[in-house]
C-alpha cells in the first residue's frame, strides 16, 4: 500500500513538474510546495526532484531537435550554430558560478515554505515590470528570431537567470524577465530561456548523480513514473506556451504568482502550514 501511494505521488509531482518548469511560475517552488503537503521529503525526494527535471528538459530537446542538431552541424566560423552555441554557454555560466561557489547556502534554501512565497511575489512584480518596460518607449524594435541574440543579450540574460537559484523565482521567469528588458520578444525570450535550461538541467543531473538515492525497486518504479509523465506533460505544455505567447501578455503568470504568494504568507502566518 504504501508502494502505492509512493507512486500516486510521483504522478502527481511529475505532472506538476511539467506543467511548471517552462513556465513563469517556478516550478522548484511548487515541488516544495507539494512535497510539503504530499509529506514527500528525504534523500529520495531529492533524487526524484532531479530525475522528473531531466524528463522535462528532454521535452525540450525533442521539441526543439531540428535547430539543436542544426546547430551542431553549422559550428564552424561565422555560422549561426556558433553563434548561437555561444550565447547559451555566456547566458550559463554566471549561475554556474554562483551555483557552485554558493552551493550550501543555495541548498539551504530549499524547503522553506516562507522563501518560496516570498520570492513568488518578487518574481511576479519583475516579470509586470518587465513585461511594461517593453511595451514603453524605452524598447523601440523587439528581437523575434534567436539568431538576433548578441552575446551582450545572452550576458544580462544569464545574469537574471541567477535568482533563480533562490527557489520560487523561477529560472523560466527570470531569464524571461531578462529578455524582455533587453528588448526580446516574449515569444524568443521564452525560446532562449528553454535553450538555457538544457545546459543547466544536465549539468544539474550530473552534479547531482553521485548522490542519488534509490532505497527499493518501488522507488525505482516511482522514478520512471516520475520521469514519464514530466516529460509527457512538458511536451505538451511548452508547445501550447509558444502558441500562446504569439497572442497573449505574461499578466496572467503575474497575477497566478503574486496569489499563491500571498495565500501561503497567510496559511504561514495563521498557522495552517509550517513555514
Amino acid at each position: 500500500m504504501l508502494g502505492f501511494y509512493l507512486v500516486i505521488k510521483a504522478i502527481v509531482l511529475g505532472f506538476v513538474e511539467g506543467l511548471t518548469e517552462f513556465l513563469p511560475v517556478s516550478s522548484t517552488g511548487h515541488l516544495i510546495i507539494f512535497g510539503h503537503f504530499l509529506d514527500f521529503k528525504g534523500a529520495f525526494a531529492t533524487s526524484f526532484e532531479v530525475m522528473i527535471q531531466l524528463g522535462a528538459v528532454l521535452a525540450i530537446v525533442v521539441l526543439y531537435r531540428t535547430k539543436i542538431f542544426g546547430a551542431f552541424k553549422n559550428l564552424g566560423k561565422g555560422k549561426w550554430g556558433r553563434s548561437l552555441a555561444i550565447n547559451v554557454i555566456v547566458g550559463v555560466i554566471p549561475a554556474l558560478i554562483l551555483a557552485v561557489l554558493f552551493k550550501d547556502v543555495i541548498k539551504s534554501f530549499f524547503g522553506s515554505v516562507v522563501i518560496v512565497a516570498v520570492s513568488l511575489i518578487i518574481g511576479a512584480i519583475l516579470l509586470y515590470v518587465a513585461e511594461k518596460y517593453t511595451k514603453g518607449k524605452h524598447v523601440e524594435h523587439k528581437k523575434d528570431n534567436i539568431d538576433d541574440l548578441t552575446a551582450k543579450d545572452s550576458l544580462v540574460v544569464g545574469l537574471f537567470q541567477c535568482l533563480a537559484l533562490v527557489p520560487g523565482m523561477s529560472r523560466s521567469g527570470s531569464t524571461i524577465s531578462g529578455g524582455l528588458f533587453r528588448g526580446l520578444s516574449p515569444r524568443l525570450a521564452a525560446e532562449f530561456s528553454f535553450f538555457l535550461a538544457i545546459p543547466i538541467m544536465f549539468g544539474a543531473f550530473v552534479f547531482e548523480l553521485k548522490d542519488l538515492v534509490i532505497g527499493s525497486s518501488i522507488e525505482v518504479v516511482a522514478l520512471v513514473v516520475g520521469f514519464v509523465v514530466s516529460f509527457i506533460v512538458a511536451y505538451f505544455v511548452v508547445k501550447v506556451f509558444v502558441d500562446f505567447l504569439g497572442k497573449h501578455s505574461y499578466v496572467g503568470f503575474v497575477i497566478y504568482r503574486a496569489i499563491v504568494g500571498v495565500l501561503l504568507l497567510v496559511l504561514i502566518l495563521s498557522g495552517i502550514i509550517n513555514g
